[in-house]
């Protein structure tokens, strides 16, 4: 048995043991420690952690979840790694998001609204029930989280991040809808207002990082709107008045959503500066011409300190993303991401 300790963003550490033969994940369940997790499979970059100290093997991690260059600096997905001597692993996250009992993941929804808020995008309300189904509660969540979706009827899951805050009581999702998508063909053609289905969460360690007053930036690209809201919304909850900018792009006019709603917000919380580009389309008024990128990179370049960054998006952006945060001096461990990843 080898010892595997694990250190929080915050300092705290807490240790167990794990075989040769089992992953990180499940040799901390049973010892209940339970770690953030989501797939178990190696595919959603939710269990991701920076081993820097022992050695391991990582066994079918896929390389959406974790990239060849993160694999070469010492990351690695806890459900995939197999100890072969002691490991100090990092976790992006605080301790108080690690559980020692177990933990309910399993939560019957009743869907309270689906709406096309775009050419693109379906909005979708879910209100989360008791285990029986008899009535409404509040799903408590950290913002930037997500949870999967189960079309009723299947196996199918899909996971999405809640725009909503936890204790809203009802789960706001903003989803892209795919010509050929399974889930996509689910909200148009067959869910209705009072259907039920399963969803298994929350999950995930996309999150607001305590860093003192730095500014905080959050750009999302379509529907990569739906997490960074959530930590916007948490932000005014909270009474956050560190200064905040969100730039939010689209690919073209007909694809925007949710302006209204953003320019309240941008009304409520007099430390936000909100951002809007569309890369197909003429300029208009609160809407510039190009990428969600070129709006950042230009902020960066007269933006007085280098704040946190809060990315969520296709992969192109991320990565067009941290080469801006870099071309600006801002260092790599202030950008946080939440990058889309395929399909089923």
């Amino acid at each position: 048995m080898y010892q595997v300790t694990i250190e929080t963003e915050d300092g705290e550490t807490c240790s167990f043991e794990c075989g040769p033969s089992e992953d990180v994940i499940s040799a901390g369940l049973r010892q209940s420690v339970i770690l953030l997790a989501s797939c178990r499979a190696g595919g959603c970059a939710t269990c991701k952690g920076e081993c820097t100290d022992g050695d391991y093997e990582l066994i079918n991690a896929s390389v959406q979840a974790l990239p060849p260059d993160e694999e070469e600096d010492g990351y690695v997905l806890l459900c995939r790694c197999f100890p072969r001597s002691d490991l100090h692993i990092v976790v992006p996250y605080t301790y108080d998001r690690i559980s020692f009992e177990a933990v309910q993941t399993n939560w019957i929804g009743e869907i309270k609204a689906c709406e096309k808020v775009s050419s693109n995008v379906a909005r979708l309300l879910i209100q989360v029930l008791t285990a029986d189904g008899s009535a409404p509660i509040s799903l408590s969540f950290a913002p930037g989280q997500f949870v999967d979706i189960e079309i009723p009827g299947t196996h199918i899951k899909r996971s999405y991040s809640m725009a909503s805050v936890s204790g809203d009581g009802v789960l706001e999702f903003f989803i892209r809808i795919l010509p050929d998508g399974t889930f996509s063909k689910f909200l148009t053609n067959e869910a209705r207002v009072g259907m039920r289905l399963n969803l298994r969460g929350p999950a995930g360690s996309f999150g607001l990082h305590e860093n003192g007053p730095r500014s905080r930036f959050f750009v999302g690209g379509g529907t990569g709107l739906s997490p960074v809201l959530s930590m916007i919304r948490h932000m005014k909850n909270e009474g956050d008045m560190r200064p905040a900018k969100l730039f939010f792009g689209v690919n073209r006019a007909e694809e925007l959503f949710y302006l209204e709603e953003l320019e309240s917000l941008r009304g409520q919380m007099p430390n936000l500066d909100v951002r809007i580009a569309v890369v197909e389309g003429a300029e208009r008024n609160g809407v510039a011409r190009g990428t969600v990128i070129d709006l950042l990179r230009e902020e960066l370049k007269s933006h007085e300190d280098e704040p946190d960054i809060y990315l969520c998006g296709p992969p192109g952006m991320i990565d067009a993303a941290f080469a801006a945060a870099a071309e600006a001096g801002v260092p790599r461990e202030q950008v946080y991401q939440e990058k889309f990843l395929a399909s089923g």
